[in-house]
């Protein structure tokens, strides 16, 4: 148990249980508090190292208790969580004394770098990793022994210090947000907000007022204002990842803000002057987009100031070994379990393989073998890093479970939808009129099936269409058509 407390405040009992968890995982004490008046209250009884409060809250709200703190002389860092449409009252919040604060939705890592990051828990971790740089890099989280990488970190902490718009590069899973990340905090705006947007995660039509918001009556359903992710990134960083999935027709939109600093929310009369440092990442070729016409060639150069290219894990695989082990103390921690060694087998196993999933895909597999090791040491069996097999099935039992129901039903059904030429063999066709053979055939078809006309039309090999249109004609010639539907 690490000797520090957090006190999360929240009238949300679910988020308030969610964040109180994640920190539990951690080691770390945790209170928690309903409203501003019961976080104030017990603020004012009990040391916190840290507290985690929402920003919208009944009778007192976030900010009112932290003035409320303020005026006590209580300085414990307070965090705020906030919705992009009142994040104005979080960054006004910065700029009176607190802490830092993170948007919703955000997942449990967030929460765990935070806490991280307040208590210095990296520096921590990679001190007792083993043979792991120790550095200013191991408190941000970076842990790397190869030439190449020391090289890139080097870079970073250069460029960090400038206003220059960086572009990093690499296959998925490589850390590219670990880098960004790093110039951000190593920068002039470190005290300022981290805003990570995925371009690739928000639906093509959202996208324009997700980063640069809207005013007001700006369209159907703006009831209130909204300021977009760059504002919301205001004095800090936004990192724009998988930048070349920006819809083509935003690209001029983008290049402006890039250029003139100012972005103008949809329905504004006049744009607003922001101060963001602006990073982007992607896994695709840039270069060749534009010039396949995908992606324009002015925008590319204007991101490409700075450019830095990580290279996959297979390429780097003298990192292997001080990355599984930072791994280790990170997830033994949070599951609450001893931390073990590797063995020789497992180490070797794991500097053998080719990670297609790079530094992400490592990461997931000594999480696993953490979770499931039974022995003093993590071995190779540990690793799983071919699926996990239980009594013959495949890496997801529930998954393989879901694929045999499946499959059994579609057979069945297929059974059902199959009928034997003994079954609809038309008796007496010899001097009879194709058409007369048909109808027959149709109606007997229908009966069978008690109406059902899509499977019908698949059993006879014709559309639903035809089969209703066959169906109006017999009606038409004073068929009881209606008797073989029921």
């Amino acid at each position: 148990m690490i000797d520090k407390n957090i006190l999360i405040v929240d009238d949300d009992d679910n988020m308030r249980e969610a964040m109180k968890e994640t920190v539990l995982r951690l080691g770390v004490s945790v209170d928690t508090a309903e409203n501003g008046r019961t976080g104030f209250e017990k603020a004012t009884k009990k040391v916190y190292d840290l507290i985690i409060s929402d920003m919208r809250m009944p009778e007192i709200d976030g900010l009112s208790m932290f003035e409320m703190l303020k005026a006590t002389g209580i300085k414990t860092p307070v965090c705020f969580v906030t919705a992009y449409g009142s994040v104005t009252g979080a960054v006004e919040a910065l700029k009176i004394g607190a802490y830092d604060y993170i948007l919703k939705p955000f997942s449990p890592e967030v929460i765990e770098e935070l806490i991280r990051r307040t208590f210095e828990l990296a520096g921590s971790q990679n001190s007792a990793a083993g043979n792991v740089p120790l550095e200013d890099n191991s408190k941000k989280g970076t842990v790397y022994k190869s030439a190449y990488m020391e090289h890139i970190f080097s870079l970073a902490k250069d460029v960090a210090e400038s206003e220059a718009t960086v572009l990093i590069t690499g296959e998925s899973g490589t850390g590219k947000e670990v880098l960004a990340r790093f110039i951000h905090e190593n920068s002039g705006h470190a005290k300022g907000p981290f805003v990570a947007v995925n371009c690739a995660a928000i639906p093509e039509n959202l996208i324009e007022s997700e980063l640069f918001g809207y005013e007001k009556g700006a369209f159907t359903g703006a009831v209130n204002k909204k300021i977009g992710k760059f504002e919301a990134a205001d004095g800090g960083t936004i990192l724009l990842d998988e930048i070349g999935e920006i819809p083509l027709h935003l690209q001029a939109k983008l290049l402006r803000v890039l250029q003139e600093r100012e972005v103008e929310r949809l329905g504004a009369l006049k744009p607003s002057k922001i101060n963001t440092r602006v990073l982007a990442t992607t896994n695709r070729n840039l270069k060749v987009m534009s010039e396949e016409g995908s992606f324009r060639e002015d925008l590319y150069y204007r991101l490409n100031v700075i450019s830095m290219e990580l290279p996959p894990l297979r390429d780097r695989k003298e990192d292997v070994a001080d990355l599984s082990l930072f791994f280790i103390k990170k997830y033994s921690e949070i599951n609450k379990k001893p931390v073990k060694p590797l063995s020789d087998d497992a180490l070797k196993t794991l500097q053998s393989y080719e990670w297609p999933g790079n530094v992400r895909e490592l990461e997931h597999t000594i999480e696993r073998a953490v979770v499931l090791s039974k022995t003093t040491e993590i071995t190779s069996k540990d690793l799983f890093l071919h699926g996990i097999t239980i009594a013959g099935f495949k890496s997801n039992p529930k998954e393989d479970i879901k694929d045999i129901i499946k499959e059994e039903k579609e057979e069945k059904d297929a059974k059902e939808a199959k009928y034997s030429a003994e079954e609809h063999k038309v008796d007496n066709a010899v001097g009879r009129t194709i058409a007369d053979v048909e109808q027959e055939l149709i109606l007997k078809t229908l009966q069978d099936v008690s109406g059902n006309r899509t499977k019908a039309a698949e059993i006879l090999g014709i559309t639903v269409r035809t089969l209703r249109n066959k169906l109006n004609e017999y009606r038409d010639a004073g068929i009881d058509v209606e008797e073989y539907l029921k």
